[in-house]
């Protein structure tokens, strides 16, 4: 089966992750944190993209981004972010060669609180992937939306920003919602989306940005269809 092109919308939030390669940790090192910052904005500026969070594990990297005006920036995003990053990486830690593996993955994200599950999902990675307690990983954006640190080349998601009137009220907020987690089942369904590059969106707002059936979640069926539905 043909591998589905990538779908992108401008001015909507999409979920991306980045694989490294097999015999690499992609975290650098807690001193190191800052250059890392900066490069991130470096990148946010230059393909005029909104970051509203991020996780950098061992093995993968994720955002969550919007493109402010052209679909095809979640790309060149993508591609900038890696390229800049080997080269940091590799100078930093005095190594060479490939630092990914495969293509990296892409989801359109829409419909009432997913935005901010997939914030809550992807900021507790660190935890559910054994690595170190979320509230504790300084690997990713969970210090900025908490008030302790802050990415100031962030841009808060519409959803975050409801949580308060002013940065102090919506750090709050954050903080007491954030151990409550994702609910599971949203957290399988997006992954489950991001795997195969199907938007994680509601039915009516696909239709009406004319995206095709097939990447809608329940028309695609697997496998042959049942006798009865041929014979129908």
């Amino acid at each position: 089966m043909a591998r589905l092109a990538r779908l992108s919308l401008p001015s909507q939030v999409h979920y991306v992750r980045v694989y490294g390669a097999a015999d690499i940790s992609l975290m650098p090192m807690l001193e190191d944190l800052d250059a890392m910052l900066s490069l991130f904005s470096k990148v946010v500026s230059l393909h005029h993209v909104d970051m509203t969070g991020y996780a950098i594990l061992p093995s993968q990297i994720d955002f969550l981004i919007t493109p402010r005006n052209s679909a095809e920036d979640v790309s060149k995003f993508t591609q900038a972010f890696c390229r800049l990053y080997s080269r940091y990486f590799n100078d930093a830690y005095r190594r060479s060669g490939a630092l990914w593996h495969g293509r990296f993955r892409s989801c359109v994200v829409q419909g009432k609180n997913r935005c901010l599950n997939a914030l809550l999902y992807m900021e507790w990675l660190p935890e559910t992937k054994g690595y170190q307690e979320a509230v504790l990983y300084p690997w990713s954006s969970y210090s900025h939306h908490a008030g302790l640190r802050n990415d100031y080349f962030m841009a808060p998601g519409k959803e975050y920003w409801g949580l308060g009137n002013t940065p102090f009220e919506r750090q709050k907020a954050y903080k007491v919602l954030f151990p409550g987690g994702y609910p599971k089942r949203e957290g399988e369904d997006l992954e489950k989306h991001l795997l195969r590059g199907w938007p994680w969106a509601e039915r009516e707002f696909l239709l009406e940005n004319h995206v095709e059936p097939s990447r809608i979640w329940p028309e695609r069926g697997r496998g042959r269809p049942r006798k009865s539905e041929i014979s129908n």
